[in-house]
This record gives structure tokens, C-alpha cells and sequence, in this order.
């Protein structure tokens, strides 16, 4: 009785919303061409070609996926390009609070993102471990970031522990986008030149699973770096070639004048 129930409830709120002035339809509105256009930019590491597909994606989206895509992938271009100076951490910065901002007050359908998901996924996995795009990879972690995709929860994490540095076929994970933290007044005041040290365990995506703070600085240093942590992406470690968790330290280090 209890699941009829539900059945009609749900059938019943299902029709409401689609009767609602402007309800976004998951499917119905989501130009996957131009949106899987632009992901394969990414792919290719095509920032502005993928910034372009967003573009023409976006006038006919009626999700808020192509915009959010467009807003995170300028975040890579301004990363990706030029020196990474105090200026270009502040422009990097602004866009993904823009992305936080844009996917918290006009949410993307789940299955609309979920689909998008499994499209960036698919990529991946056409390209081999070693040449994972700069661009694609950071994608996969923010949406999943955004939405709080738990899809590799309870998964086991390789760590190394001990004095011996015979790893077998461990491959390393490689770091793809590592923002630097941005600096508090009070920090920069205090001019401090010293180093944050964090346990990070990724996960067998390249996705920033946990944080633990082994080493804080005071000033808000601490606290900035563990929120900036979880915007990081990486390669994934691989063990006998397949894709693994991974726990290990990271020295975060500040030369404040």
C-alpha cells in the first residue's frame, strides 16, 4: 500500500512540474550535440573551442548545464594559460565562486548531470593514463564536487607507508589543476612564510575525496586552503594500470612579503 502510495504522489508532483511556466524538461532541453562538441574540446585540451560550443549550447539549453559547463571552463582557460601569479589565482578564484554561485541558485535536473557524467566519463576512458586533458578531468571533479556525487564512496585507497620505495606498478598521481589558495588580509599583514601540510586521499578519479589538516597556519591559512583543496584534480594513481585511490601528503607553502 505504502509504495501505490508513493507511485501516485510522485506521478502526481512529476505532472505539476511540467505544468509549471518555464520547468526545465531534463532531456527535452539539452542540446547534447553541442554540449558533447564541447566536451570533446576539452578533450582535445581546446579551451576556447569548447567555450565556443557553450556558447550556441547555451541559447538553447533550457537547464542551466551549458552555462554552468562555460563558467567552470574559463576557470581552466585562465588556469591553463600564462603564469600562475597572484592575479591569475584571484581570476581563478572568482570563476569557480561564479560556478558555486550559478549551480546553487539554478540547480542542474540530476539527471541531466548524471548524464553529463557518464559523457565526460566516456572520454576519459578513450584517452590513455598519461595523456588525461587539463581541461576534461577538472570538469569531472567540479560537477561531481557541485552536486556531491558519491560515486567512488567506500572504495579502497592505496597509501604508502614504510621506508622501502619499491612501488611495483604504481603509477603516481599527476596533478592537473592546483589552484593556489587565496591569501586573507590578516595573513598578508602578518607576513608569514611558512608551509600548510595536508592528508589528501583521491579518489580512483583524480577527485579530492578527504582533507585532513596535519600542519596549520594561523590568519585563515589554514582554513583556505582545505576550501581550495577541494576544487584540486588530478591524474589518478594507477596500480597495474587500473585507476586507484590514493592517500598522501601535501606541503602547501607560503612566501607572504
Amino acid at each position: 500500500m505504502k509504495s501505490m502510495c508513493r507511485a501516485v504522489f510522485l506521478s502526481f508532483g512529476m505532472a505539476l512540474l511540467a505544468a509549471l511556466p518555464g520547468a526545465a524538461q531534463p532531456d527535452a532541453q539539452v542540446p547534447w550535440e553541442r554540449i558533447d562538441e564541447g566536451l570533446a574540446r576539452l578533450a582535445a585540451g581546446d579551451g576556447k573551442g569548447a567555450a565556443a560550443a557553450f556558447v550556441k549550447a547555451k541559447s538553447a539549453d533550457g537547464t542551466g548545464l551549458a552555462e554552468l559547463l562555460l563558467v567552470l571552463n574559463d576557470a581552466y582557460v585562465v588556469y591553463t594559460v600564462g603564469p600562475r601569479d597572484w592575479d591569475r589565482t584571484l581570476q581563478v578564484h572568482q570563476r569557480l565562486d561564479i560556478a558555486s554561485q550559478t549551480y546553487h541558485q539554478h540547480p542542474v535536473p540530476p539527471a541531466v548531470l548524471a548524464e553529463a557524467l557518464t559523457r565526460i566519463r566516456a572520454l576519459l576512458k578513450e584517452k590513455p593514463g598519461d595523456s588525461s586533458s587539463p581541461l576534461l578531468r577538472p570538469l569531472l571533479c567540479h560537477l561531481r564536487l557541485l552536486s556531491q556525487d558519491d560515486a567512488t564512496d567506500g572504495e579502497a585507497v592505496l597509501e604508502i607507508t614504510g621506508k622501502s620505495r619499491d612501488v611495483g606498478s604504481l603509477q603516481f598521481q599527476r596533478p592537473l589543476f592546483q589552484p593556489l589558495p587565496p591569501i586573507p588580509e590578516a595573513a598578508r599583514e602578518a607576513k608569514i612564510k611558512d608551509s600548510v601540510m595536508v592528508e589528501l586521499t583521491l579518489d580512483s578519479e583524480g577527485c579530492p575525496a578527504s582533507e585532513t589538516m596535519l600542519k596549520p597556519l594561523p590568519q585563515g591559512l589554514a582554513e583556505q586552503t582545505l576550501a581550495t583543496l577541494k576544487w584540486w584534480a588530478y591524474e589518478p594513481a594507477r596500480y597495474n594500470g587500473t585507476p586507484v585511490g590514493f592517500k598522501f601528503n601535501v606541503a602547501v607553502k607560503f612566501v607572504i612579503f
